[in-house]
């Protein structure tokens, strides 16, 4: 019974009423008790702002014309401590006259009263801003838990990037490299590293993605634009692609000048190409061709990813693109995919002010755009 008051006191609202008129508090005390709300009183403003403390009203009813100190400047102390500033102050007042109402609001009053009041119009203008302070203090506590499960998440973000890419690099690099000394197509042992090769492949792409994703979706990715050779870029990317364009055969071919720079941020663009070459791979038969390209047009650099392969539906290329459509499907060789790479390259490269587009017709290859910054 003492935990079932206790959680009720928690949850009935508590009313400051504030008056050197005890007629006046004993009106107003009596209609708001009925209505069931905690009643504390005060009869000038110093103990009002001392009860504050106390109590921690959920709402103030303030008379304005008080001895020593008035209304209007116990409003303006109480509202001046930041614990107080969701707090209501309803000013009861015989003043109408609109400086007065100013006056009021400036203080930091919500509402007003005038003397002599009308009961329901008490009773409305209190339960209105007790609602509000309910939804107020309801958004707050939800943004709150928010906020504290969005720091967990990025905490979680952080230990599977620093506690997997790691290791999950270097099984990539053994099978690599155990791949290269069993390359007898009729070794059963090859096959299996292969498939294994394969899947790990798949396994780093989605972490890489999944974290640049969250990185991004947090607000702390950091864009710091500098100028790129973009034959450097695209070589990089061929490296970590290499394994799984060996093992499809598929040819890896560049036009791209020596000279051909874009004036972007390395870690983000990168991580766009690399997964445009990935989804060109994936979507290219075995002894399949994938060319990449760079063209300057006014003052601006496309780099083209184009394949050979299987191509995409003229129902479906809308959906590629759109961040508000969920749309993967399995590789020429079943390779699964999450549908997050292309959204990430859309939004790396917005993020880089570039724009990004695709290509494509079923059964003749796809290709896919990026436009950003020349230098």
């Amino acid at each position: 019974m003492n935990s079932m008051n206790s959680n009720l006191k928690e949850t009935t609202p508590t009313i400051l009423i504030v008056d050197d008129n005890p007629n006046n508090i004993k009106i107003v005390a009596l209609i708001l008790r009925s209505l069931k709300y905690k009643i504390v009183i005060a009869t000038n403003g110093e103990q009002a702002i001392d009860l504050v403390e106390q109590t921690k009203p959920d709402l103030i009813l303030l008379d304005v014309m008080m001895p020593k100190m008035d209304g209007f400047e116990a409003c303006k102390i109480i509202k001046s401590k930041e614990e107080n500033e969701s707090t209501p102050i309803i000013f009861i007042t015989a003043l109408n006259d609109s400086e007065s109402l100013v006056k009021g609001f400036q203080a930091g009053g919500v509402d007003y009263i005038t003397k002599p009041f009308n009961k329901d119009e008490l009773v409305s203008r209190v339960k209105t801003h007790l609602d509000l302070k309910q939804t107020r203090d309801s958004l707050e506590r939800t943004t709150q838990h928010l906020s504290e499960l969005n720091a967990l998440k990025d905490k979680m973000f952080s230990v599977i990037g620093h506690d997997l890419r790691s290791p999950l690099s270097s099984v990539k690099m053994t099978l690599e490299f155990l791949s290269k000394i069993t390359n007898s197509p009729d070794d059963p042992i090859a096959e299996n590293i292969n498939i294994m090769l394969k899947t790990t492949d798949e396994v780093f792409g989605l972490l890489e993605n999944l974290l640049g994703w969250a990185k991004s979706q947090s607000g702390n990715l950091n864009i710091s634009k500098e100028e790129i050779q973009i034959s450097d870029l695209i070589n990089s990317v061929y490296l970590l692609n290499k394994g799984n364009l060996e093992l499809k055969k598929i040819s890896f071919k560049t036009d791209v000048e020596d000279s051909d720079t874009v004036f972007a941020d390395l870690s983000t663009i990168k991580v766009v190409l690399r997964n445009l070459v990935s989804n060109a791979i994936k979507f290219t038969p075995e002894s399949g061709t994938i060319t990449v390209s760079a063209s300057k047009k006014e003052g601006k650099m496309q780099i083209c990813v184009a394949d050979t392969g299987i191509g995409i539906s003229e129902e479906d290329l809308p959906k590629i693109l759109n961040p508000n459509t969920h749309h993967t499907t399995y590789g020429t060789n079943r390779e699964a995919g999450s549908g997050l790479g292309l959204n990430l390259c859309k939004d790396f490269v917005e993020k880089n002010g570039g724009t990004i587009w695709v290509e494509s017709e079923q059964g003749k290859g796809s290709t896919f755009c990026i436009e950003l910054d020349g230098v």
